[in-house]
């Protein structure tokens, strides 16, 4: 069989640290082309733009997308307009609205679609999702802190409108408690701490609940000055389970439990590679309409202004 001939838009650390790796290692996938204005990817054509590898480039089945989410709607449009598979990196759009569109558009299409939650695909996520499964929740715990500047230095479209701050990393651990719970998730209200001098939030304090009225809080820092914690609690009546390092590490009433050996972004291309095989899509927006709730609802308050 074939390879899938991929190419990749969007060349930035996010495409050097995990995309090509994972497209690498994966003989499912064959990376011919990268469109970027950056720094070029070494072993393969670059081009300028979309536009210019669709036009010029050598073949392609499947687009992957890397960009900013910003601008990126009208690329995933272009992309599918020519009929090619597409992977979006999260979050997949600026705005609800854009997603959506893209979730009808990928199915007139009839092509493959995967908006790609990498948290989602986290080492300890299944069996954690497997184990409440059968559990009675009482409450959930978010607390997901970083520092931006170590993780997202001098990257400027942050604190763009569009940008979402610190919901940046935050939507990652939305994306997880939403595949965790069999319920969706309604935002009650919101506290977003928002720089002087930037128009996205680097705080938020979200009080959420699901139709049984269960109690979850999120607290998301993009300016923690020390160790990062990106950690999930969920307490339930038969006991309580911890996701620890970004959902790689999982606790069961405080013992470690056995997780995947596989990393995220692999376990992303080999589910991308799985739906193009069943001619199916993965575009769940739930984790974006959290966000989008969350800043309808949420009262702003200013905070001193931030300096990369």
């Amino acid at each position: 069989m074939q390879p899938i001939r991929l190419g990749l838009v969007g060349y930035g650390k996010i495409a050097q640290d995990q995309h090509v790796p994972a497209i690498n290692a994966n003989p499912a996938f064959h990376l011919v082309s990268v469109a970027t204005q950056g720094k070029p990817c070494a072993g393969v054509e670059n081009f300028q733009s979309l536009s210019e590898l669709l036009e010029n480039g050598p073949p392609v089945d499947a687009i992957a997308f890397c960009t900013p989410p910003q601008g990126r709607f009208a690329l995933v449009q272009q992309a599918l307009a020519a009929g090619k598979h597409v992977l979006v990196e999260k979050p997949p759009c600026a705005t609800l609205g854009e997603a959506l569109a893209l979730v009808d558009q990928a199915a007139g299409q009839g092509v493959s679609a995967l908006f790609a939650w990498h948290s989602r695909y986290a080492p300890g996520i299944e069996a954690a999702r497997d184990w409440l499964a059968s559990r009675t929740l009482q409450s959930v715990q978010i607390d997901w802190k970083e520092d931006v500047r170590k993780w997202h230095p001098g990257q400027a479209w942050i604190w763009q409108p569009g940008g979402l701050g610190v919901f940046d990393p935050g939507i990652n651990a939305l994306s997880i408690v939403t595949h965790l719970l069999a319920l969706p998730l309604f935002v009650e209200s919101a506290e977003l701490r928002v720089p002087s001098n930037c128009q996205s939030p680097i705080a938020a304090s979200i009080k959420m609940s699901d139709p049984r009225c269960l109690d979850v809080r999120a607290e998301f820092d993009f300016d923690h000055g020390h160790d990062e914690l990106w950690s999930i609690e969920v307490r339930c009546a038969e006991g309580v389970l911890r996701l620890d390092n970004g959902g790689a590490l999982l606790s069961i009433d405080g013992v470690r439990q056995a997780v995947s050996e596989e990393g995220e972004y692999a376990a992303v291309y080999r589910h991308f590679q799985q739906l193009i095989g069943d001619k199916a899509s993965d575009l769940d927006v739930q984790p974006l309409r959290l966000v989008a709730d969350s800043f309808f609802v949420g009262s702003r308050v200013l905070v001193e202004a931030f300096y990369d």
